[in-house]
């Protein structure tokens, strides 16, 4: 563990339990470790004393960024959240476009490009460039306070296409956030434009966001790396990154979050956590399908905790660009997640563990689409079937065979924006303001 500076001191690890003692900042700790041992470190809060705390936050929302918003704009671009604003931001760089380009970050989470100028989420700059950047590109809401200037342009790009019920359209049902609804029409004003990833998502997003304004059906920039001309040196390079193997079959587990394991809200303007689902162990299906396999799990952004890594079972939910994941995999092992639209532009095996396919869909969320009768692969509920068919190369192809019309007629219906094209339809628009 290092913590800048130059004072070294030795602790010990007790087997079993967590190091009795924290980093001081500005001193170097070597730790010794035996086999076996594991190390936890917690981090502290990342924003100075000044920003921390219900009642400082409070200030800097009522004081600071009312006044900031009184200050002329910048020339600046800023991010928040999501592979789509990061394809952007590399979009705008290519063309070469002048402007201060500002990212927003939890200040613990990687991912901020080195393009970038990181600003750390509830920190006094990001009030401020909330208040002055002239453009925003955002995959996420942004925060109910917010107020777009006239001068200033928001493009929302949200966050794939969706396939399980959100928004406006869970009124009325058990896990409804009534709170959020309420928030729904002031928030969605604030935008200038919505980008819709294909044109059977653009009335549910219009619908479930409470939106009136501006729709661009440009695809999703995230998916543009699927498309170009270098993917194959792409998905080289980032297979060496991961220490992948050559020959290895790359199996991508990408989960959706559950919203009956929800963790209680900590702060205000904190987004919701989620307890990880534990219905299918990465290393016990890493085991059973031999080791000709890499299992890659990406757990949600909104789910907390880690993954242990085993022998064949690497935890990627912090890599950076989540195309670069679906460009390298092999087959897809998901539940409901929306990646399934992002991954079929590749044409690759999906599998869906539906354990629970009967409470998510009369209980939980529900779908946007008919998922039983539409899903492009097979629905298996129990763990060790995804295991069977990863294991047998005939049967996988059996499987995909049989599914192949589903496939296809899933691709022309829900895909049919994405041609690479996408990131420079949304800096156009961009650039455009408005």
């Amino acid at each position: 563990v290092r913590v800048p500076a130059g004072r070294a001191a030795r602790l010990p690890l007790r087997r079993g339990g967590p190091v009795a003692a924290a980093p001081v900042p500005g001193r170097e700790f070597a730790l010794d470790r035996r086999s076996g041992d594991r190390l936890t470190l917690w981090a502290g809060p990342v924003a100075v004393p000044a920003e921390r705390g219900a009642f400082r936050r409070a200030e800097l929302r009522g004081r600071h960024y009312p006044s900031r918003r009184a200050m002329p704009l910048r020339n600046a671009v800023l991010y928040t959240g999501g592979d789509s604003p990061r394809a952007v931001h590399a979009e705008l760089l290519r063309r070469g476009v002048e402007s201060e380009h500002l990212w927003v970050t939890d200040g613990v989470h990687g991912g901020v490009p080195p393009t970038a100028v990181p600003v750390i989420e509830h920190s006094a700059a990001w009030y401020e460039a909330l208040a002055r950047s002239r453009r925003i590109v955002t995959a996420d809401q942004l925060p109910e306070w917010f107020e777009r200037r006239p001068d200033q342009t928001v493009v929302q790009t949200w966050h794939g296409a969706p396939l399980g019920r959100f928004g406006a359209d869970l009124a009325g049902t058990l896990y409804a956030d009534h709170q959020e609804l309420a928030t729904l029409p002031h928030r969605s004003a604030q935008w200038s434009v919505l980008v819709s990833p294909s044109r059977h998502a653009t009335p549910l997003l219009r619908r479930a966001l409470d939106y009136r304004g501006e729709i661009l059906e440009a695809g999703s920039p995230a998916n543009d790396l699927l498309f170009s001309p270098d993917r194959a040196k792409t998905a080289e390079r980032v297979r060496r990154r991961l220490g992948i193997p050559d020959g290895r079959r790359v199996v991508l587990y990408a989960p959706t979050y559950r919203d009956q394991l929800v963790h209680p809200c900590g702060a205000e303007d904190e987004r919701p956590r989620y307890r990880g689902d534990t219905a299918l162990d990465p290393a016990a299906l890493a085991r059973s399908i031999g080791s000709a396999h890499t299992v890659l799990v990406r757990r949600h952004p909104r789910v907390t905790g880690s993954v242990p890594e085993r022998a064949g079972v690497r935890d990627v939910s912090a890599h950076p660009d989540t195309a670069e994941l679906l460009l390298i995999a092999d087959v897809l092992v998901t539940d409901y997640s929306g990646l399934m639209f992002d991954f079929a532009h590749t044409g690759r095996p999906m599998l869906f563990h539906t354990y629970d396919l009967a409470h998510y869909r009369d209980t939980v969320r529900g779908f946007c689409l008919d998922f039983e009768n539409r899903a492009p692969g097979p629905l298996l509920a129990r763990a060790d079937q995804i295991a069977a068919l990863l294991r047998d190369a005939g049967s996988l192809a059996e499987s995909v065979a049989r599914h192949a019309d589903a496939y296809e007629s899933f691709r022309r219906d829900f895909c049919d924006l994405d041609d690479g094209g996408a990131a420079a339809r949304v800096a156009d628009r961009l650039l455009a303001g408005g």
